[in-house]
């Protein structure tokens, strides 16, 4: 990983992508000039539900600037630019407790489930057709060392020390950067436990989680996507 003068940090930004940072592209090229013109004193980190290459395709389709760690599959798979080789450290904490043949076995004896053909070694993800599959699969793994994350329709299920907000915390400890300058910004269910860790941050205006659920350090976003995300930032003096 590229190093930079933590020190000198003015942002360490920690960013949902679908539905958070993309979604305004004007927004969007705002807030990455703003970036780009202190890209030494801002570090930059994605957290995503989306696999490597989706997030990587996503990053270069939408000309999104490269980040500093990209955190994909929801939370259970770290990469660092600028090669983006996994740390195998933070898969270790999964071995002795996961297992994907049972999760697999469970979930196809769920009517109302229907897997998704998404290939991770931390991750089992499933389309939710029917509201009462959720609370089926949610009892039937109640003994296994998991969480369920659920994201609309979207139902993925991952080790239970994994997760958006658990990786975060990882990185800000491993990395020795400063918490006082983590921002995160999120819009649904799978960034919910990273908007839960009393960092300053913000829920974009296009979320439909409810705010009662986030503590006072998350500002509620008038704007959408990436214009919340700078609305936030000039609101905290932040803005880069």
């Amino acid at each position: 990983m590229q190093s930079k003068q933590h020190d000198d940090l003015l942002l360490v930004l920690a960013t949902d992508l679908d539905g958070t940072l993309v979604g305004d592209p004007d927004a969007l090229a705002e807030l990455n000039s703003r970036l780009a013109l202190r890209h030494q004193q801002v570090f930059l980190i994605y957290l995503t539900g989306r696999h490597t290459l989706s997030a990587m395709d996503l990053i270069g389709r939408e000309a999104l600037l490269v980040p500093d760690v990209l955190v994909a599959d929801v939370g259970t798979i770290i990469r660092y630019r600028p090669r983006f080789r996994r740390d195998r450290a933070w898969e270790s904490r999964f071995v002795d407790c996961w297992n994907g043949k049972k999760i697999e076995e469970i979930a196809t004896g769920i009517p109302g489930l229907s897997p998704q053909r998404i290939r991770s070694p931390w991750r089992r993800s499933y389309h939710l057709e029917e509201e009462e599959a959720l609370t089926l699969l949610v009892e039937a793994l109640s003994r296994l060392a998991v969480r369920v994350v659920v994201t609309g329709r979207n139902v993925d299920v991952i080790p239970a020390v994994a997760g958006k907000g658990p990786a975060l915390r990882y990185l800000v400890s491993c990395l020795n950067l400063p918490s006082e300058k983590v921002f995160v910004c999120g819009d649904d269910g799978n960034d919910l436990d990273m908007l839960q860790l009393n960092y300053r941050g913000v829920l974009v205006a296009n979320s439909s989680l409810p705010p009662s659920l986030l503590p006072p350090t998350i500002y509620r976003a008038n704007k959408p996507h990436a214009a919340g995300i700078l609305e936030a930032l000039h609101h905290f003096g932040l803005a880069p």
